[in-house]
């Protein structure tokens, strides 16, 4: 076998099952390095893709009998406004438009075209399909991040987060977390990644600043602190700290309630929404030097100087900075068009984009958006070469998660060109409140507690995760490691919103560790073996908020995000022996076994009530 040439051993390679491939890379690290072949992966990706799935789906149902295909026309609905005449045939029984008339050439180009169909990436990105695999496929393991514990309390009480923000290294990845508490402190948890060299942060607690830095108050008031952070419209200042010292830089007013930052990043100036106004933050400028705003605010004339623009409307929510070609800035919230700022003639409004839905969370793509009319599998009349130039066309396309009425809108606007794409049949049930790109593929969060990936046609299904699967059994997290499959019942005493939406947790917050930029080594995909030897695999996690305050490392895989570190050096803290893990085990156990027995009470209480035999 070593001497066999390299194109030989991935044919091989082809013929084996998944779980022999991961096992023939131990044996060397010539099989680990063709083991992590990126053609291999991104075809083990695509056999498995809802894309295939609906080829081989379609293929079989173009060789049904005729008297078959009848009997499943009388069973389906009839066609919307919005299929296309692909779909129609499909529904009618009526046989695909054919390339060949060889069943077996057929069936290669079919393939072919639904490949390059599903293909995530695109010309100038070096996506990591073996990353890819393990993302689609392996469990979902959450890492909850240690809050400090409340002080002068007998409760095994912790603070919760009220926001969090991310520093990042000279290679653009995440390094480092930065959340304010309710008790007005700041802390700073290292979450760098581990390579052969370094074991990584494992989200140790670095820093936290004194109690009521924030809020101005003393630091044993903690009760005022929380109010103050925790009360919605109560923040209207803006807080400059010292990473390094943990101390108050400078403090500046503003005339409305603070309810939206956009990133910081190197020479981009951060934007402030306030409720009526957006600003641009001069850290030069210590002073308010505009004035408030009126009753009846009006969006500002282009032409008039002004430090800050007014809105019509009340409530953004995200600012995304669109930094080419031309610096521009995008705000969304509870009104139902996206408005669109020139950074450099700020106020002026370049224009607005209606969504009829209210946004929550804006984010961006690198890359331009593939219409719909380029669906290869859709539209047989479209070539491969129209795909390919618009493909390799230059681009950014934003992401907005939205709610449009009561149910989740996951929408994508393709720019320069306005090419908008609204997912609001099967995204969720309920609103949606973050979303982020995700190596090849987008994540989204909604009311429900689910975290949700889909291929960047923002409508194939790839996997859904509820983080109330994964919630530690107490409140501050305490570096827990929660697998997906430990969920327990439903009930009014559980905090799974599996089976009642609306119950348990949810996630405000989606900051990927890898963020996907333009540059072909912007994705965290490994270029060759080196890399691989100074990085390990299955580093592009996502950072969680939550509603509860809780911080979280999301990864994937049987391992532990954070690292396989069990002990907590911040404290000092060692290894538990074998008997106070069995023991803490059992209790665990022992609270399951409880909670799931109060939640068949429950729910045989919620029974009897609905059949009216309960006041």
């Amino acid at each position: 076998m070593d001497r066999l040439p390299e194109e030989v051993i991935l044919h091989i390679l082809g013929f084996l099952k998944v779980p022999d491939i991961v096992h023939l890379q131990a044996v060397s690290s010539r099989y680990l390095a063709l083991g992590r072949d990126n053609a291999l992966w991104k075809t083990e990706c695509f056999v498995d893709s809802r894309a295939e799935s609906l080829r081989r789906r379609n293929m079989l149902l173009g060789m049904q009998d005729v008297r078959i295909a009848e009997l499943r026309n009388a069973v389906t609905a009839l066609p919307g406004p919005d299929l296309t005449a692909w779909d129609v045939s499909q529904l009618r029984g009526s046989p695909q438009p054919r390339a060949s008339n060889d069943p077996a050439a057929e069936a290669r180009i079919q393939r072919a075209r639904a490949f390059a169909n599903w293909e995530p990436g695109y010309p100038d990105e070096r996506l990591d399909y073996y990353d890819e695999y393990v993302h689609r496929h392996a469990p979902v393991k959450v890492a909850w991040l240690d809050l400090p514990k409340a002080q002068a309390s007998d409760k095994e009480e912790y603070r919760e987060a009220t926001g969090c923000a991310t520093l990042d290294g000279e290679d653009g990845n995440v390094n480092h977390l930065v959340a304010p508490l309710d008790d007005g402190s700041i802390c700073i948890w290292d979450v760098s990644n581990r390579s052969t060299s370094m074991a990584g942060g494992r989200g140790r607690l670095t820093a936290q600043s004194r109690p009521g830095l924030l809020t101005g108050t003393p630091p044993d008031d903690t009760e005022k602190s929380h109010i103050m952070m925790t009360e919605t419209g109560a923040v209207e200042s803006l807080h400059e700290v010292d990473i390094n010292t943990l101390q108050l830089v400078s403090t500046k007013t503003y005339p409305w309630p603070i309810t939206a930052l956009s990133e910081a990043k190197q020479t981009t100036p951060l934007t402030i929404g306030t409720n009526w106004t957006v600003h641009l933050h001069d850290p030069r400028d210590s002073a308010l030097t505009s004035p408030p705003p009126t009753t009846n605010p009006e969006l500002l004339n282009p032409s008039t100087t002004s430090s800050h623009a007014t809105l019509a409307q009340p409530g953004p929510l995200s600012i995304l900075h669109d930094p080419s070609p031309n610096p521009s800035i995008w705000l969304a919230g509870r009104f139902t068009s996206l408005l669109h700022y020139d950074r450099r003639a700020f106020p002026r409004l370049l224009n607005t984009l209606h969504s009829g839905a209210r946004i929550a969370s804006l984010s961006s793509l690198p890359y331009p958006l593939i219409p719909q009319s380029l669906d290869l599998v859709r539209n047989p009349e479209t070539g491969l070469s129209a795909l390919a130039v618009a493909r390799s066309s230059p681009g950014t396309t934003i992401l907005a998660a939205a709610e449009y009425k009561g149910k989740g809108s996951l929408e994508l606007y393709g720019l320069p060109r306005v090419q908008p794409y609204q997912n609001r049949q099967t995204a969720s049930a309920s609103k949606l409140l973050a979303v982020a790109p995700h190596g090849g593929r987008i994540v989204f969060s909604d009311g429900d507690g689910n975290l949700k990936w889909v291929e960047r046609d923002g409508f194939s299904h790839v996997r859904t995760f509820n983080i109330n699967e994964a919630l530690p059994n107490g409140s501050g997290g305490g570096g827990q490691e929660v697998s997906g499959e430990d969920a327990s019942a439903d009930g009014i005493w559980s905090s799974t919103a599996g089976g009642m939406p609306g119950q348990g947790d949810i996630v405000q917050k989606i900051t990927p560790m890898h963020p996907v930029f333009a540059s072909s080594t912007g994705t965290g995909a490994a270029s060759g073996l080196g890399e691989r030897q100074r990085q390990d695999v299955n580093q592009s996690n996502l950072l969680l908020w939550t509603g509860d305050g809780r911080l979280g490392v999301l990864g994937f895989g049987p391992g532990n995000p954070l690292g396989e570190d069990q002990w907590r050096e911040e404290v000092g803290v060692a290894a538990e022996s074998t008997e106070q893990r069995a023991k803490g085990d059992a209790e665990r156990q022992y609270g399951m076994a409880m909670r799931r027995a109060l939640e068949r009470n429950a729910d045989e209480v919620r029974f009897v009530r609905g059949l009216g035999m309960l006041m």
